[in-house]
């Protein structure tokens, strides 16, 4: 009998429909996984709980704003509630200790500012790097502004440098060891400055002092003093980043005016207790990064003085080592005087 006309079985006639429907069956597996929740895609069970956000400092202050403002995308990213959960003291030291010694199944996390890793083991420690903790990414980073009374007769970085050059000037800062102190000492170091360092309990007696006329300049993180930038009290001489910042569009760059070389800026990173397992991390960093480009996640952040860009754990953990390296001399000469 010819090919043609030999009549096929039962079976046979439905083999074809049985596979498209395994076909179809399977595309739409994947599509499905496709659009899966990040937590769910990366490992079953992740996240399973509430996660919590330490952030090392006190209320109100631009690490704190950075958290809250992180908090709800990350929830949204992560199908779960995550909570704020501010433990101050010590430089950050005290929450980056409780993080360090939780669960490392990445439901706990640290919100660390750059001082935490790179200059608090030389005030607080031996040197080293406390070896519990692991990055999952950065989050942005916070210029700091050169500034001085506006009654000063400093209108300018080249007024600065002479001024400085001449006689000696006094800066104020939060405190030892922090941003304004090391730019202070910096200046002092590369620059030719005398710049006698006048440390405080916090920025804001620095800046009232500075109102008052009882100190020459601070270098200040910019929310900290931009309410009197505005109200023309204080006048902004240039930024320490080179990046332009929206909150003082019109104000350039300390390196571009004369100080050559002279730049830097605080930054944030997200970070969990080491040994969580590496999909996890790949979830948090997901997540962080799909945060970070939300619109309403990027203006509160600018609000708030942030320069909001994601960067991964390993530009995060080369940028440690490079900024450690950076301020080592300056760190041990300080530590050595005692300040």
């Amino acid at each position: 009998m010819h090919a043609s006309t030999r009549q096929a079985s039962p079976q046979a006639s439905h083999r074809p429909d049985a596979q498209r429907r395994r076909l179809l069956q399977g595309a739409t597996a994947l599509a499905a996984a496709t659009l899966m929740p990040l937590g769910a895609r990366a490992r079953d069970g992740f996240p399973e709980r509430q996660l919590n956000l330490v952030v090392p400092f006190v209320p109100g202050g631009p690490v704190d704003i950075t958290g809250r403002a992180l908090a709800d995308p990350l929830g949204r990213q992560l199908h779960q509630n995550v909570i704020v959960v501010n433990k101050a003291g010590a430089g950050g030291n005290i929450g980056a200790e409780d993080v360090a010694s939780s669960r490392p199944d990445g439901h706990t996390l640290l919100l660390a500012l750059d001082s935490m890793l790179t200059v608090n083991p030389y005030f607080y420690g031996d040197g080293t790097r406390v070896p519990a903790l692991e990055p999952v990414g950065q989050i942005g980073e916070l210029s700091s502004v050169l500034v001085v009374n506006a009654r000063s007769p400093i209108k300018s970085v080249a007024d600065f440098l002479a001024h400085g050059r001449e006689r000696p000037l006094t800066a104020g800062s939060g405190g030892n060891a922090t941003a304004g102190h090391l730019y202070a000492e910096w200046l002092n170091r590369d620059f030719g400055v005398q710049l006698t360092h006048v440390p405080y309990k916090g920025l804001n007696p620095a800046v009232q002092d500075l109102l008052a006329g009882n100190i020459d300049c601070i270098v200040a993180l910019i929310p900290g003093v931009l309410p009197h930038i505005q109200a023309g009290t204080l006048l902004p001489l240039g930024l320490t980043s080179e990046r332009p910042q929206p909150l003082l569009p019109d104000v350039p760059a300390l390196s571009a005016q004369g100080l050559d070389g002279f730049s830097g800026a605080s930054w944030l990173t997200l970070m969990v207790p080491k040994d969580v397992p590496n999909p996890v991390k790949a979830t948090l960093a997901e997540a962080l990064s799909a945060s970070l480009a939300e619109p309403a996640t990027i203006e509160r952040l600018r609000t708030a003085g942030i320069d909001p860009f994601f960067q991964p754990a390993d530009a995060v953990e080369a940028r440690i080592q490079g900024e450690t390296r950076q301020w080592e001399s300056l760190l041990a000469n300080l530590k050595q005087a005692g300040a």
